[in-house]
Protein backbone atom coordinates (compact mmCIF):
# COMPACT_ATOMS: atom_id res chain seq x y z
CA UNK A 1 0.00 0.00 0.00
CA UNK A 2 1.32 3.50 -0.98
CA UNK A 3 1.09 6.88 0.99
CA UNK A 4 0.46 10.21 -0.81
CA UNK A 5 2.92 12.61 1.14
CA UNK A 6 4.45 15.91 0.65
CA UNK A 7 7.94 17.51 1.74
CA UNK A 8 7.33 20.12 3.93
CA UNK A 9 10.39 22.32 2.73
CA UNK A 10 10.19 22.21 -1.28
CA UNK A 11 6.22 20.71 -1.66
CA UNK A 12 7.02 18.30 -3.86
CA UNK A 13 4.52 15.52 -3.65
CA UNK A 14 5.08 11.96 -4.24
CA UNK A 15 4.30 8.51 -3.11
CA UNK A 16 5.83 6.69 -0.70
CA UNK A 17 5.37 2.96 0.62
CA UNK A 18 4.03 2.05 4.01
CA UNK A 19 6.06 -0.67 4.26
CA UNK A 20 9.13 1.45 4.01
CA UNK A 21 7.21 4.21 6.43
CA UNK A 22 6.80 1.38 8.80
CA UNK A 23 10.67 0.27 8.73
CA UNK A 24 12.14 3.38 9.01
CA UNK A 25 9.44 5.02 11.77
CA UNK A 26 7.56 6.57 9.52
CA UNK A 27 10.43 8.99 8.40
CA UNK A 28 11.55 9.57 4.35
CA UNK A 29 14.00 11.25 2.43
CA UNK A 30 12.90 13.74 -0.18
CA UNK A 31 13.00 12.72 -3.81
CA UNK A 32 13.63 16.14 -5.19
CA UNK A 33 15.67 18.13 -2.18
CA UNK A 34 16.73 14.64 -0.20
CA UNK A 35 15.15 16.50 3.04
CA UNK A 36 14.05 14.05 5.64
CA UNK A 37 10.96 14.60 7.44
CA UNK A 38 8.08 12.35 8.76
CA UNK A 39 5.92 10.85 6.29
CA UNK A 40 2.89 10.02 8.42
CA UNK A 41 2.52 13.71 9.58
CA UNK A 42 2.69 15.21 5.90
CA UNK A 43 0.57 12.92 4.31
CA UNK A 44 -2.16 14.07 1.83
CA UNK A 45 -5.22 13.34 -0.14
CA UNK A 46 -5.00 12.07 -3.83
CA UNK A 47 -7.76 14.84 -4.42
CA UNK A 48 -5.62 17.51 -3.13
CA UNK A 49 -2.44 15.83 -3.97
CA UNK A 50 -0.78 18.05 -7.17
CA UNK A 51 1.39 16.19 -9.58
CA UNK A 52 4.70 15.94 -8.70
CA UNK A 53 7.47 18.80 -10.14
CA UNK A 54 10.05 17.54 -11.92
CA UNK A 55 13.39 18.08 -12.03
CA UNK A 56 14.73 21.38 -14.11
CA UNK A 57 16.74 20.88 -17.18
CA UNK A 58 20.11 21.36 -16.85
CA UNK A 59 21.62 24.73 -18.57
CA UNK A 60 21.53 24.54 -22.08
CA UNK A 61 24.95 26.47 -22.51
CA UNK A 62 27.06 24.24 -20.22
CA UNK A 63 29.49 22.61 -22.17
CA UNK A 64 30.14 18.65 -21.80
CA UNK A 65 33.11 17.51 -19.98
CA UNK A 66 35.66 15.93 -22.60
CA UNK A 67 36.21 12.68 -22.56
CA UNK A 68 38.87 11.24 -20.62
CA UNK A 69 41.61 8.99 -22.61
CA UNK A 70 41.89 5.42 -22.70
CA UNK A 71 44.76 4.76 -20.86
CA UNK A 72 48.01 4.05 -22.02
CA UNK A 73 49.81 1.21 -21.42
CA UNK A 74 54.07 1.22 -21.68
CA UNK A 75 56.04 -2.24 -22.56
CA UNK A 76 59.48 -2.43 -21.77
CA UNK A 77 61.30 -2.25 -25.40
CA UNK A 78 58.71 -0.24 -26.74
CA UNK A 79 58.48 3.76 -27.12
CA UNK A 80 55.41 5.29 -25.69
CA UNK A 81 53.06 7.33 -27.54
CA UNK A 82 53.39 10.85 -28.47
CA UNK A 83 51.83 12.37 -25.26
CA UNK A 84 48.28 14.24 -26.42
CA UNK A 85 46.71 17.42 -24.44
CA UNK A 86 44.83 15.29 -22.12
CA UNK A 87 47.88 12.71 -21.11
CA UNK A 88 47.44 12.36 -17.48
CA UNK A 89 50.40 14.22 -14.87
CA UNK A 90 52.08 10.67 -14.24
CA UNK A 91 52.74 7.73 -16.13
CA UNK A 92 53.59 3.78 -15.66
CA UNK A 93 56.70 2.37 -17.39
CA UNK A 94 59.85 1.56 -17.18
CA UNK A 95 61.31 5.06 -17.09
CA UNK A 96 64.46 5.70 -14.30
CA UNK A 97 62.64 8.46 -11.14
CA UNK A 98 63.73 11.62 -11.17
CA UNK A 99 65.40 10.65 -8.08
CA UNK A 100 67.29 7.56 -9.45
CA UNK A 101 69.57 10.54 -11.67
CA UNK A 102 72.97 11.33 -10.85
CA UNK A 103 73.15 14.61 -8.89
CA UNK A 104 75.58 17.25 -11.20
CA UNK A 105 78.59 17.80 -9.62
CA UNK A 106 80.26 20.99 -8.72
CA UNK A 107 82.17 22.59 -11.82
CA UNK A 108 80.26 20.55 -14.24
CA UNK A 109 77.58 21.37 -16.32
CA UNK A 110 74.17 19.53 -16.22
CA UNK A 111 73.45 17.68 -18.84
CA UNK A 112 69.45 17.40 -19.84
CA UNK A 113 67.98 14.94 -22.38
CA UNK A 114 65.89 16.21 -25.12
CA UNK A 115 65.97 18.33 -28.01
CA UNK A 116 67.02 21.85 -27.55
CA UNK A 117 70.90 22.42 -28.14
CA UNK A 118 73.38 22.31 -25.23
CA UNK A 119 74.15 26.04 -25.69
CA UNK A 120 70.95 26.53 -24.71
CA UNK A 121 71.02 24.97 -21.68
CA UNK A 122 73.74 26.00 -20.79
CA UNK A 123 72.80 29.73 -21.22
CA UNK A 124 70.08 29.27 -19.35
CA UNK A 125 72.17 27.93 -16.67
CA UNK A 126 74.40 30.98 -16.54
CA UNK A 127 77.26 29.38 -17.88
CA UNK A 128 79.25 31.99 -20.61
CA UNK A 129 81.48 30.05 -23.09
CA UNK A 130 85.18 31.64 -23.10
CA UNK A 131 86.96 32.40 -25.87
CA UNK A 132 88.58 28.53 -25.74
CA UNK A 133 85.07 27.13 -25.49
CA UNK A 134 85.07 26.26 -22.09
CA UNK A 135 82.26 27.32 -19.86
CA UNK A 136 82.69 30.62 -17.74
CA UNK A 137 82.71 29.91 -14.29
CA UNK A 138 83.58 33.47 -12.67
CA UNK A 139 80.18 33.77 -11.53
CA UNK A 140 79.99 30.72 -8.98
CA UNK A 141 81.67 30.63 -6.33
CA UNK A 142 85.02 27.91 -5.75
CA UNK A 143 84.81 25.14 -3.80
CA UNK A 144 86.22 25.72 -0.03
CA UNK A 145 90.13 24.25 0.25
CA UNK A 146 90.66 21.21 1.82
CA UNK A 147 92.00 20.73 5.00
CA UNK A 148 95.38 19.19 6.17
CA UNK A 149 94.72 15.49 6.68
CA UNK A 150 94.68 13.96 9.90
CA UNK A 151 97.26 11.75 10.39
CA UNK A 152 97.09 9.31 13.63
CA UNK A 153 100.00 8.28 15.25
CA UNK A 154 100.13 4.77 16.94
CA UNK A 155 101.50 4.64 20.11
CA UNK A 156 102.58 0.79 21.30
CA UNK A 157 103.53 1.62 24.27
CA UNK A 158 100.05 2.67 26.19
CA UNK A 159 98.28 0.33 27.75
CA UNK A 160 94.76 0.36 26.62
CA UNK A 161 92.34 1.67 29.36
CA UNK A 162 89.26 0.11 28.05
CA UNK A 163 88.34 2.46 24.96
CA UNK A 164 89.58 2.42 21.35
CA UNK A 165 90.63 5.65 21.65
CA UNK A 166 93.52 4.41 24.66
CA UNK A 167 96.48 3.98 21.87
CA UNK A 168 95.84 7.37 20.84
CA UNK A 169 97.17 9.64 24.13
CA UNK A 170 99.69 11.82 24.29
CA UNK A 171 102.47 11.63 26.42
CA UNK A 172 101.31 14.15 28.63
CA UNK A 173 97.71 12.32 29.22
CA UNK A 174 99.20 9.10 30.60
CA UNK A 175 99.29 7.98 33.89
CA UNK A 176 101.71 8.64 36.14
CA UNK A 177 103.19 6.92 39.29
CA UNK A 178 100.78 8.63 41.75
CA UNK A 179 98.11 7.43 40.24
CA UNK A 180 99.20 3.77 40.23
CA UNK A 181 100.24 4.76 43.85
CA UNK A 182 96.12 5.70 44.44
CA UNK A 183 94.48 2.86 42.45
CA UNK A 184 96.87 0.59 45.43
CA UNK A 185 95.75 2.42 48.28
CA UNK A 186 92.05 2.26 47.69
CA UNK A 187 92.57 -1.27 46.56
CA UNK A 188 94.54 -1.81 50.29
CA UNK A 189 91.80 -0.17 51.71
CA UNK A 190 89.25 -2.18 49.81
CA UNK A 191 90.79 -4.97 51.50
CA UNK A 192 91.18 -3.96 54.75
CA UNK A 193 87.24 -3.02 54.87
CA UNK A 194 86.43 -6.85 53.50
CA UNK A 195 88.63 -8.40 56.62
CA UNK A 196 86.95 -6.11 58.85
CA UNK A 197 83.52 -6.60 58.19
CA UNK A 198 84.56 -10.19 58.25
CA UNK A 199 85.52 -9.87 61.52
CA UNK A 200 82.55 -7.89 62.83
CA UNK A 201 80.40 -10.65 61.31
CA UNK A 202 82.79 -13.49 63.06
CA UNK A 203 82.65 -11.50 66.48
CA UNK A 204 78.54 -10.87 66.18
CA UNK A 205 77.96 -14.56 65.25
CA UNK A 206 80.53 -16.41 67.40
CA UNK A 207 78.27 -18.76 69.55
CA UNK A 208 76.32 -19.81 66.39
CA UNK A 209 79.62 -20.69 64.58
CA UNK A 210 80.63 -22.33 67.37
CA UNK A 211 77.53 -24.49 67.82
CA UNK A 212 77.53 -24.89 63.63
CA UNK A 213 81.24 -26.16 63.54
CA UNK A 214 82.40 -27.25 67.08
CA UNK A 215 85.74 -27.82 65.69
CA UNK A 216 86.28 -24.11 65.80
CA UNK A 217 85.33 -23.72 69.22
CA UNK A 218 88.71 -22.97 70.66
CA UNK A 219 89.87 -21.13 68.27
CA UNK A 220 87.04 -18.53 69.01
CA UNK A 221 87.80 -18.46 72.93
CA UNK A 222 91.96 -17.96 71.74
CA UNK A 223 90.68 -14.92 70.01
CA UNK A 224 87.98 -13.65 72.45
CA UNK A 225 90.49 -13.22 75.62
CA UNK A 226 92.01 -10.53 74.02
CA UNK A 227 88.61 -8.69 73.69
CA UNK A 228 87.57 -10.45 77.11
CA UNK A 229 84.61 -11.67 75.37
CA UNK A 230 82.78 -15.56 75.83
CA UNK A 231 81.97 -17.85 73.43
CA UNK A 232 78.40 -18.73 74.54
CA UNK A 233 77.15 -22.29 74.14
CA UNK A 234 73.65 -23.19 73.15
CA UNK A 235 71.16 -22.25 75.29
CA UNK A 236 67.85 -24.37 74.65
CA UNK A 237 65.77 -24.46 77.99
CA UNK A 238 63.07 -26.95 76.56
CA UNK A 239 66.08 -29.38 75.87
CA UNK A 240 66.77 -29.51 79.68
CA UNK A 241 64.87 -31.77 82.21
CA UNK A 242 63.96 -32.26 85.93
CA UNK A 243 64.14 -36.26 85.93
CA UNK A 244 64.02 -36.64 89.95
CA UNK A 245 64.02 -33.93 93.03
CA UNK A 246 63.43 -34.45 96.66
CA UNK A 247 63.71 -31.78 99.89
CA UNK A 248 64.99 -33.62 102.91
CA UNK A 249 65.83 -32.36 106.29
CA UNK A 250 69.37 -32.18 107.27
CA UNK A 251 70.47 -34.86 109.75
CA UNK A 252 71.79 -32.76 112.84
CA UNK A 253 72.76 -33.31 116.32
CA UNK A 254 71.39 -30.00 117.34
CA UNK A 255 68.27 -30.91 117.02
CA UNK A 256 67.89 -34.21 118.26
CA UNK A 257 68.83 -32.56 121.62
CA UNK A 258 66.38 -30.05 121.68
CA UNK A 259 63.04 -30.32 123.96
CA UNK A 260 59.84 -31.71 121.73
CA UNK A 261 58.03 -28.41 122.83
CA UNK A 262 60.04 -26.11 121.89
CA UNK A 263 60.16 -24.29 118.07
CA UNK A 264 63.36 -24.65 116.26
CA UNK A 265 65.18 -21.10 115.57
CA UNK A 266 66.90 -22.67 112.74
CA UNK A 267 66.12 -25.18 110.13
CA UNK A 268 68.54 -27.13 107.81
CA UNK A 269 67.41 -29.24 104.42
CA UNK A 270 69.07 -30.88 102.05
CA UNK A 271 67.45 -30.28 98.61
CA UNK A 272 68.20 -32.96 95.53
CA UNK A 273 67.62 -32.67 91.87
CA UNK A 274 68.81 -34.50 88.59
CA UNK A 275 69.01 -32.53 85.65
CA UNK A 276 69.42 -34.35 82.19
CA UNK A 277 70.41 -32.30 79.15
CA UNK A 278 68.40 -34.08 76.24
CA UNK A 279 69.84 -31.94 73.44
CA UNK A 280 72.76 -33.59 71.42
CA UNK A 281 75.17 -30.63 71.61
CA UNK A 282 76.37 -28.90 75.32
CA UNK A 283 74.24 -26.36 76.40
CA UNK A 284 74.69 -23.52 79.61
CA UNK A 285 73.70 -24.26 82.55
CA UNK A 286 70.67 -23.02 83.66
CA UNK A 287 69.36 -20.95 86.52
CA UNK A 288 67.34 -23.19 89.16
CA UNK A 289 63.98 -21.63 90.63
CA UNK A 290 63.39 -22.64 93.97
CA UNK A 291 59.76 -22.21 95.64
CA UNK A 292 58.98 -23.26 99.55
CA UNK A 293 55.44 -22.89 100.30
CA UNK A 294 53.21 -24.00 103.45
CA UNK A 295 50.49 -26.30 104.03
CA UNK A 296 47.97 -24.23 102.70
CA UNK A 297 50.34 -23.84 99.24
CA UNK A 298 51.02 -19.81 99.66
CA UNK A 299 54.32 -19.28 98.79
CA UNK A 300 56.87 -18.12 101.29
CA UNK A 301 59.82 -17.93 100.09
CA UNK A 302 61.08 -17.63 96.29
CA UNK A 303 65.37 -18.03 95.24
CA UNK A 304 66.98 -18.31 91.97
CA UNK A 305 70.01 -20.31 92.70
CA UNK A 306 73.01 -19.61 89.70
CA UNK A 307 74.81 -22.37 88.24
CA UNK A 308 77.78 -21.27 90.74
CA UNK A 309 75.55 -22.23 93.90
CA UNK A 310 74.29 -25.56 93.45
CA UNK A 311 77.10 -26.70 91.44
CA UNK A 312 80.50 -24.74 92.40
CA UNK A 313 82.52 -22.67 90.60
CA UNK A 314 84.85 -25.01 88.93
CA UNK A 315 81.67 -27.26 87.69
CA UNK A 316 80.01 -24.21 86.46
CA UNK A 317 82.48 -23.36 84.06
CA UNK A 318 82.46 -26.26 82.31
CA UNK A 319 79.17 -26.82 79.66
CA UNK A 320 76.58 -29.30 80.54
CA UNK A 321 77.50 -32.02 78.12
CA UNK A 322 75.31 -33.69 75.27
CA UNK A 323 73.08 -36.42 76.60
CA UNK A 324 74.64 -35.82 79.83
CA UNK A 325 72.90 -36.11 83.79
CA UNK A 326 74.22 -34.71 86.91
CA UNK A 327 72.86 -35.53 90.61
CA UNK A 328 72.59 -31.61 92.02
CA UNK A 329 73.24 -31.39 96.02
CA UNK A 330 71.65 -28.18 97.51
CA UNK A 331 71.78 -27.22 101.38
CA UNK A 332 69.53 -25.26 102.85
CA UNK A 333 68.84 -23.53 106.05
CA UNK A 334 65.52 -21.90 107.08
CA UNK A 335 64.96 -19.66 110.15
CA UNK A 336 61.59 -18.44 111.03
CA UNK A 337 59.40 -20.11 109.01
CA UNK A 338 58.04 -23.37 108.65
CA UNK A 339 57.33 -25.18 104.85
CA UNK A 340 55.84 -27.93 103.44
CA UNK A 341 56.02 -27.88 100.34
CA UNK A 342 58.68 -26.47 97.46
CA UNK A 343 58.43 -26.60 93.91
CA UNK A 344 61.05 -26.12 90.82
CA UNK A 345 61.57 -24.29 87.38
CA UNK A 346 64.36 -24.03 84.94
CA UNK A 347 64.86 -20.60 82.93
CA UNK A 348 68.19 -18.73 81.13
CA UNK A 349 68.81 -15.28 82.64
Amino acid sequence: MDLTTRCPKCGTVFQAGLSDLQLRKGYIRCVQCAHIFDGYAEVVSDASAAPAAAPPPPPANVPEPPAAPAPQVIRPGRSPAPPSEFTPAFRIGVAPWPDDRPEPRIGEPAVRAGTRPVEEILADEGWVPDAGGAPDDAGMDDPPAQEAPFVVEPRPGHRSQGGSAAPLLRDEDAYGWWDALLRFCARLLFVLLLILLAAQAVYVYRADIARMVPALRPALERACEPLRCQVPYARDIARIAITGSSLKAADDGAMADRPADQEPSEQHFVLHVTLRNLAEQPQEWPTLILDLKDAAGTLLVRRNLSPAEYLGAARAAQPFAARGEVLVRVPLTLSGIRINGYQLDLFYP
